[in-house]
């Protein structure tokens, strides 16, 4: 049934009259229904089974008369309790006393994401939790040297960097065979995949998936100026990654490449990364496909001090991670016709943390470690055709979790980590992975 009236000479409801589907134009206060010149005495029903919002209205709360007085009292609205127009989200009701249904943006609910349609959160959804959630997995696994070096004992790091000369002699040695090894270049494969979900301030639940895999190269440990030796890491990427939240399915894919720039001294390190990348998004919505496009980029610095005990067989590793990422989603106009736009996403993450290391007799290096993780400024702004979206964002969450590490056969290294995630994050991430000297 459209928007418009249907007149008749005469109208009398005597049965029962089921109405699927009633489009509602609340820019101009109208919705289809029977009008007539002249009413009978009515004793039968009207039941309204839904409405399709075609506009929206300018104001939070606006009642459309759908049945005059006459026959107000058989009308009945069995639909459901909510309706959407391509941007706001409406609560639904009919008063059967003066003919006229309600129509209301606010929700009642705390979260402002709860007025809009799920259609037109694709964006801000995608940024938070797709595209800047792959950015912090980046961070996490780009500085896979210092992760893996800072593990040992001090005695072997200057073993290995003395190139096979033994740097140390007596018992020291029985914690690992690795003193007469060298630190070679190496590459290095590290396969990832999260299973979570966020609770996004000022957003929806989003049940999120992201995977992939980084690849590099680690030149070997050069000394360079005021006692410091350098490690150069260049790395590729492939990132997926799926979201899900009322009702809608978004799916993406892309790629990026970084550069990790390692300094060591003594038992302190500090590691800085910079990436950038770009990634192709599918949303499946009511209305049907959507795609978009993101670009991406960030810069992480990484910082951390070894406190040995008992010769390096146990070492306590407090961290800490800060970073900036940028995500920019270019504009687009969705399977809806609702034009969006989105200023580009800035970002600042704060994660200071600890690692409790163990190097056993027989190579492996086991550890545990816990971090706190802060999102500052990481909002931005999203419009629907010029209507302003919820400023969504990441709160604070605590990982925690385990891994090991071990040589083999003086050519490889294997690892291995898996954390749990809670509070703005909730779930598991698990990461693997291989290094593999070259050289002799």
């Amino acid at each position: 049934m459209n928007s418009t009236a249907i007149n008749y000479e005469k109208f009398t409801v005597n049965g029962s009259i089921n109405i699927n589907s009633v489009d509602v134009d609340l820019a101009n206060n109208s919705m289809g229904h029977f009008s007539a010149d002249e009413y009978g005495e009515s004793n039968g029903n009207i039941d309204v089974k839904g409405v399709n919002l075609i506009s929206d209205s300018h104001d939070s709360a606006t009642k459309v008369l759908f049945a005059d007085s006459s026959y107000a009292d058989t009308v009945t609205y069995s639909g459901a309790s909510h309706a959407y127009s391509t941007i706001y989200k409406y609560n639904v009701g009919y008063n059967p006393d003066d003919g006229f249904f309600t129509f209301v943006r606010s929700s009642g609910s705390m979260n402002p994401s709860d007025n809009f349609n799920p259609s037109v959160l694709t964006t801000p959804v995608s940024a938070q939790s797709g595209a800047y959630s792959t950015q912090m997995q980046t961070f996490n696994y780009a500085f896979q040297h210092a992760d893996n070096f800072m593990s040992l004992p001090i005695f072997e790091r200057i073993a290995l960097k003395e190139s096979g000369r033994y740097a140390m002699t007596g018992s020291a040695g029985i914690y690992s065979p690795l003193l007469t090894r060298i630190e070679n270049a190496g590459y290095w494969v590290k396969p990832y995949v999260s299973f979570e979900n966020i609770p996004l301030r000022n957003g929806p639940k989003v049940n999120t998936i992201a995977y992939g895999s980084l690849i590099g190269f680690d030149s070997s440990i050069k000394p360079v100026k005021y006692g410091f030796d350098r490690v150069l890491t260049g790395y590729i990427g492939y990132n997926g990654a799926s979201q899900n939240y009322s009702g809608v399915d978004t799916y993406q894919n892309g790629g990026l490449l970084g550069g990790t720039v390692t300094l060591y001294r003594g038992n302190f390190f500090n590691a800085i990364t910079l990436s950038a990348g770009a990634s192709l998004g599918e949303s499946h919505t009511m209305y049907g496909k959507d795609n978009f496009t993101m670009l991406l980029a960030g810069i992480g610095n990484k910082l951390g001090y070894n406190f040995e005990f008992k010769d390096g067989k146990y070492i306590i590793q407090p961290s800490m991670l800060m970073s900036y990422t940028f995500v920019n989603t270019f504009d687009y106009t969705n399977s809806a016709g609702v034009h969006i736009d989105s200023d580009p996403l800035h970002a600042i993450q704060l994660t200071p943390g600890v690692k409790f290391i163990m190097n056993t007799k027989n190579g492996w290096q086991p550890y545990v470690g816990i971090n706190m993780v802060w999102n500052i400024l990481n909002k931005n702004k999203v419009t629907a055709n010029n209507v302003r979206l919820p400023e969504m964002s990441i709160k604070p969450y605590v990982q925690y979790g385990l891994g090991v590490q071990k040589r083999i056969k003086d050519k490889f290294l294997a690892f291995g980590q898996a954390m749990v995630s809670n509070g703005g994050r909730n779930g598991v991430s698990l990461s693997f992975g291989i290094r593999w000297f070259i050289g002799k």
